[in-house]
This record gives structure tokens, sequence and C-alpha cells, in this order.
């Protein structure tokens, strides 16, 4: 996305910071002002329920906390404020970035647990925390044998082997697609959890966090039935927490008023592709009790969204597998200007894999994609200038051809054909 005063309509948040903090009886820190920060006698609230360990949210991070806490023995209770459990990870692509994986094995791929930490380190400016990088990553292969372990398929190609996807910010073949995008994910997640006997108590909103005058966290309020996101329309319940609270509670990109504290450009003419009911609750709750948030103004906005449609649309199910492929070229210039994050995405059909045509059919048919035949009649289209456009795209086929791209250093697939 080009730097600007401000934030255009063509440009779609894919969410806020998440929220995946373990509270337990252990203190929080932070130095946040207000009753629930400064220390709440266990004696004087009347509590109504009580939980060992309590998760906030249904989506990947929940449903897997609460297999592994249930491992352990303890009871475990999974309250959601929405009607429908899945959280944002029902929308999500689900895509699984493994180093080390059997998939890799099997073709021949080598990766590092050093690299994959460097890919993260570069995409995130440094700013990360290197541990949890490291973490991710020599983690990434066990947990992706646990959920495949747990039902979910994946996408092969037509050699019958895995996928490995050239993924934007990874310098090697190791992300792959899940058969059913998220959602398979989530329905794998939800059916373990089920046999487990875990119920998802939906309609139930987390509003505050109670801390002991030691600093020990020491329950809950929810707004029991809550409606349309609003937590006056439910009841107050009080739960006393006897081990741990989870927070996997999401982002909060639904939240206009608060994204708007972090950044003043992300208005309410920003469309928003989470779920409805994404917003900032939780992550207030949290803070109001101490806990320390990072890098809450690093929002994302999804470039791989369709400006021709609301929200997330359909578009996005196949744009992402274009972009190893393809040239993406300012309408001005008809050149390129960033290693493809799309303004307008070009690609080759013959480039696509066979997964995104089922997304690309709907897409054409809506009118937010088009099917053109030469090299004028995009250029007529979008009206870019047909010289410089011609010129690149010779250009960008020399890249191909030679697998090295020398503008942008994108790794260009094996099997990526010139335009």
């Amino acid at each position: 996305m080009r730097e600007s005063e401000a934030v255009s309509r063509r440009n779609f948040i894919k969410g806020g910071a998440s929220v995946a903090a373990l509270m337990g009886l252990a203190s929080l820190t932070g130095c946040a002002t207000g009753a629930a920060a400064e220390g709440t006698s266990d004696s004087t609230i009347k509590w109504d329920e009580d939980a060992e360990v309590l998760i906030v949210g249904s989506g990947y991070a929940a449903l897997a906390a609460a297999i592994e806490a249930h491992a352990t023995g303890a009871q475990v209770r999974i309250i959601d404020k929405r009607d429908f459990p899945g959280g944002n990870s029902m929308k999500a692509d689900g895509d699984f970035a493994v180093c080390g994986s059997s998939a890799q094995a099997a073709q021949g791929v080598k990766d590092s647990i050093d690299d994959y930490v460097n890919d993260m380190l570069v995409a995130g400016l440094y700013l990360n925390d290197v541990e949890k990088c490291r973490a991710i990553a020599e983690k990434s292969n066990e947990t992706w044998e646990w959920v495949t372990d747990l039902g979910v398929e994946w996408v092969k190609n037509d050699t019958g082997n895995i996928d490995l996807l050239p993924y934007g910010g990874h310098t090697n073949y190791r992300t792959m697609k899940p058969v059913g995008a998220g959602q398979s994910i989530v329905n794998a997640l939800k059916k373990k959890v089920d046999e487990l006997g875990i119920e998802v108590e939906l309609g139930k909103m987390m509003t505050e966090i109670y801390r002991n005058d030691e600093g020990r966290l020491i329950g809950i309020t929810i707004q029991d039935k809550v409606k349309n996101n609003d937590p006056t329309t439910g009841k107050p319940v009080n739960i006393k927490v006897k081990k741990a609270l989870v927070l996997a509670t999401g982002g909060f990109g639904g939240d206009v008023t608060w994204r708007m504290q972090h950044d003043p450009r992300l208005d309410d003419s920003l469309m928003s592709t989470n779920r409805e009911g994404s917003t900032s609750e939780a992550l207030q709750a949290a803070m109001r009790a101490g806990a320390l948030p990072v890098h809450l103004d690093w929002i994302q906005l999804g470039p791989w969204c369709s400006p021709d449609e609301e929200s997330l649309g359909s578009a996005w199910t196949y744009i992402d597998s274009g972009f190893p492929y393809g040239p993406v070229v300012a309408p001005q210039t008809g050149k390129r200007i960033v290693n493809e994050e799309p303004l307008i995405q070009i690609v080759d059909k013959r480039n696509l894999p066979d997964w995104a045509f089922p997304f690309l059919e709907p897409c054409l048919e809506e009118g937010c994609t088009w099917e053109m035949n030469s090299i004028e009649e995009v250029a007529e289209k979008f009206q870019i200038p047909l010289q410089p456009l011609q010129e690149e795209i010779a250009r960008y086929n020399t890249f191909v051809e030679n697998k090295l791209d020398e503008d942008f250093d994108k790794k260009i697939p094996e099997n990526a054909l010139p335009m």
C-alpha cells in the first residue's frame, strides 16, 4: 500500500491487533487505573458461577487452548459473545506455513528454522519478538501434524503431493492450504472439543476482569444473552476463575472508534473483512485490569480484496494465488512499484492453480474480476499507458524465464509461465 495522508476506501481492514494472552493466577503486569486494576477482595464479589480454566473466544486459539487445558485434567469452559462459534477463524484462509514438514521432504524442499524466523523478522520490520517467532517456527510442524491428525486435509497438486505455495513474505515453499479453507480447521477443532464434552457457551460477552489486592486475577463479569454486540442487552454474571483466564478474542477491525484512536485515518469509510462483532470490549477490559498490549496501532490493511465488492467479498479467495505469478502495476504509470502488493493485478490464466478456478468463476460473473485477451484490452479498461505497460510486461516475462526478479527479488515459482 502506498503512503498517503488518507486511507482510500479501496483498502480493506483485515483485522486489528489480536489478543491471545494467558492470564493465570500470577500477577498481571501494567499500571492501569480503575477498580479492576486497583484490586478487589474476593469476598466483596458475589460469584454466580465458577471455572478452573475459562477461555474467551472460540476460534483457532481458543479451541486449541481448550483441548490442551483439558489434557492437563482441568475443568474447562469456553464463552463467546457471538451466536455462532468459530470467530474470525471461520473467515480465514487457514493457510499454514510449516518448516520441516513431510510435505517438504516428499518434494525435496530444504528449509530451516533460522530461515523461517528471518522471514518473519524481515516482514515485521524487525519489530517482532524474536523468541516468539522462533517458537512459532520450531512448533510449526508439530502443530500442523496435530491438526492433520484431527482430520484437516490439505490441497494437493497434480502430482498428488500436498501443494506447497510460494507465499508472500516467505523465501521458501512451506505454506499449505486446507481443503475448505479456515473453516475446516475450526470444524476439526470443534469436533474434538465436542468429543471432550466442552460446550461453547454463546451470547456471553466479557466486560470486566477482577484482580485482588495481591494483583492476582480472581474472576470476570460477563453479559449473558447479549444481543447485537450490545453489552446493555445482557444480564451481568460474575464468574470466579480458579486457575487461568485465556483471552483469544481476536482483533478489533470492526470497532471504528477504537481503531481510530490508534490510526485516525481508519474511519467509517473503510469496510472491514472481519465477522460482525469484531470489537474491543475484551481488550479494553484486559487493559483496565493491568494487561500491557503492544503494537495496537499496527493494523493490517488487506490489499487482496476487490474494491468493487463490499467487505470481504469473493475475489480474495483466489487473488492470493496469482501474486507469485504476475505483476501488479500502478495504473498511472503501467510500472511495477512493489513486490506485488495489489493495485491492479495481471495474471495469465494458465498460471492459476486448479483450486483457484471454483472461486474465480463467481468473481467473473459478479464483475469484480475481468477476463481479457490482450494487453491492449487491459490498458484500455484501466486507463493505463499502453507502451509502458507493454514494456513492463515484456521485462517481467524475462524475470519469469530466468526465475529471477531483478526489481524486488520476489521468489518466482518454477512452474510460472510468461504472460
